[in-house]
């Protein structure tokens, strides 16, 4: 099966600081997961999640800042209203057989998780960065940011697998310390949050931030392959050839450009 028909993509710009929200699918089993769901989002989510037929399984913040994870709660509860209104319906009206449950966490160990449906859709980050959820410190946020619980781990190592979709997660701190980006190998995409932008890097100046990290971060999305292309958490889209000059300059130098 062709890279392209593999996955389903579709992304939104949201909130005051501009973050890209992205819901990727798996058009067989039609699940889906939700990257980085920032407020005011939800309507759009939701909208987008019926309109496709696709049952949300997981909720990924590729790490903590408020920006990235505002939604996270509202978004769970809906999942949750929705599950109890697909168990609630007689055999004949559920979902059909090709709505398979497929998603699972795999853990740096082997462990495979299976999140439960019943539930709606877990919440998952790097657990370094789990405290950023449970007790959000949302610094210059306009609005309160609700906590949520983080119930999936997102190590160096692990992989989140759904259908035909293989997300490969690669630890990369320096933004916070618990960012990650995650790399479908097959569709060629890399979600980079606030690790790589298109000509540029995720602050280290806020709370959690290490210019060294982030430094041997980037040092290491220069081994990617340059028809990798970049979805990053804020602008627009890059590859990684666009961006190998100066990757590689900091790979070798092993500092960020001044």
């Amino acid at each position: 099966m062709g890279a392209a028909l593999t996955m389903e993509l579709v992304t939104r710009v949201i909130g005051p600081l501009q973050t890209n929200v992205h819901l990727v699918g798996d058009p067989r089993t039609r699940e889906a997961i939700a990257v980085d769901a920032a407020i005011p989002g939800l309507p759009w989510m939701t909208g987008e999640l019926a309109a496709r037929g696709w049952r949300l399984a997981l909720i990924v913040s590729t790490h903590g800042h408020w920006d990235h994870t505002g939604e996270n709660a509202a978004l769970q509860a809906w999942s949750r209203e929705a599950a109890a209104a697909r168990d609630a319906l007689p055999p004949s009206a559920a979902e059909p057989a090709a709505a398979e449950r497929s998603l699972v966490v795999v853990g740096v160990d082997g462990h495979v998780h299976h999140p439960d449906p019943s539930g709606g859709a877990e919440i998952a980050a790097h657990p370094a960065d789990w405290y950023r959820l449970t007790d959000p410190q949302p610094l210059f946020a306009p609005f309160p940011i609700p906590p949520c619980i983080p119930a999936a781990e997102l190590a160096e190592g692990a992989a989140i697998r759904f259908g035909d979709v293989r997300l490969d997660i690669l630890h990369t701190p320096g933004h916070t310390e618990g960012s990650v980006c995650l790399v479908a190998r097959e569709a060629g995409v890399l979600f980079s949050g606030d690790t790589l932008f298109a000509g540029g890097w995720g602050r280290v100046d806020l709370p959690g931030g290490d210019e060294d990290a982030m430094a041997a971060s980037l040092a290491r999305l220069a081994t990617l392959p340059d028809g990798i292309r970049v979805l990053p958490g804020h602008g627009s889209a890059t590859t990684i050839a666009r961006e190998r000059p100066w990757l590689e300059m900091v790979a070798r130098e092993r500092r960020l450009p001044l």
